[in-house]
């Protein structure tokens, strides 16, 4: 498998002028390198500015949290911030440059930030008439959209398009759908299965997605975030694959949740800590998973065993954004 960027890499024959690099730390290519350490080696110094989505081009930031333009202290090229000050790159950003590469491990998920910071790179290329290349990584869940489409009256930065929830899609196929003139930098190879994917080690693309399956099982427990009173275990190695509360009784939830007979996933339950419960994700069969069913059955037992509990400190307008309608259209949703 070769990912789209190093497929591009190995095609380059002379420097295509000033180039600019919309990435972080997780996208990594066969020889170990980042694309931008691979753009520098080769390119030098024609490689003029680095861009960090969420999370930082460094990929350690918390989620929601502001990062800030800096130059890079080796290289003394500007790494301008996404998620700060601007959210889609100012003109002045992207002066002088004739190419704006985009590389991000996107997780096929909509809520998920990288597809609105793509979208919003390729509207200032096409304002400002850059050519802007898209390269490809795999993404869970690849031609296996499932949940609700995001509604036009609802869009917004964790539901930027009208797609399903997973909408499984890789970074070329969303441009596309997008209609904004882009370059294309296809996977070549077998890339099908996320979870054999043949590259030097998994870095994380945002703090709590720590391995694969991780990114797996993100779409069946992020919905926790506009539920207060749950805990995905953020700073801990079982982020999003274990949710916990005082008042969940974890051997019980698990067992009604396992009598959903669900594909693909199997629950355990535990108790992670004095007075609290949680319950465990195992991912069993990749392929028959389906993500959104798991969310919506997840969420509904929960509601079900401990209505009062749940809805303690509820933030349904964000339960809205993450799911791109109404916030009692997504209540109704889930139960």
């Amino acid at each position: 498998m070769m990912v789209g960027f190093e497929a591009w890499l190995k095609r380059l024959r002379v420097s295509p002028g000033r180039v600019a690099l919309l990435s972080h730390q997780a996208a990594l290519i066969s020889t170990g390198e980042t694309s931008a350490e691979a753009l520098r080696r080769i390119l030098g110094k024609d490689l003029v500015a680095l861009f960090g989505p969420e999370h930082g081009y460094v990929g350690s930031t918390a989620a929601g949290e502001k990062t800030y333009t800096f130059t890079h202290p080796v290289w003394g090229i500007p790494v301008h911030s996404l998620y700060g000050e601007h959210r889609k790159p100012s003109p002045e950003s992207l002066r002088g440059i004739d190419l704006i590469i985009v590389d991000l491990q996107d997780l096929g998920v909509r809520c998920y930030t990288y597809m609105a910071t793509l979208r919003l790179m390729l509207e200032a290329c096409a304002e400002e008439r850059i050519p802007c290349l898209v390269c490809d990584r795999p993404v869970p869940f690849h031609g296996r959209p499932e949940g609700p489409v995001a509604e036009t009256d609802h869009l917004s930065f964790v539901a930027p398009c009208e797609v399903p929830f997973v909408h499984g899609m890789l970074p070329t196929e969303i441009a596309a759908w997008l209609g904004l003139p882009f370059l294309s930098a296809p996977i070549r190879g077998q890339w099908t299965d996320f979870l054999a994917i043949r590259l030097p080690e998994f870095i994380p693309p945002s703090p709590a997605i720590r391995s694969r399956v991780t990114a797996m099982l993100y779409p069946s427990t992020v919905l926790a975030e506009a539920f207060p009173a749950l805990d995905v275990m953020r700073s801990t190695p079982w982020a999003f694959r274990v949710l916990s509360a005082p008042w969940i009784d974890g051997e019980a939830t698990a067992a009604a949740l396992n009598a959903a007979g669900l594909p693909g996933v199997t629950f355990y339950g535990f108790v992670s800590g004095p007075a609290c419960g949680s319950i465990r994700l195992h991912l069993t069969d990749p392929v028959a998973f389906r993500p959104w069913q798991t969310a919506v059955t997840l969420f509904r037992t929960l509601h079900d065993l401990y209505p009062t509990e749940l809805e303690a400190g509820m933030r349904p307008e964000w339960l809205g954004k993450l799911l791109g309608c109404a916030p009692l259209h997504a209540l109704r949703m889930l139960w």
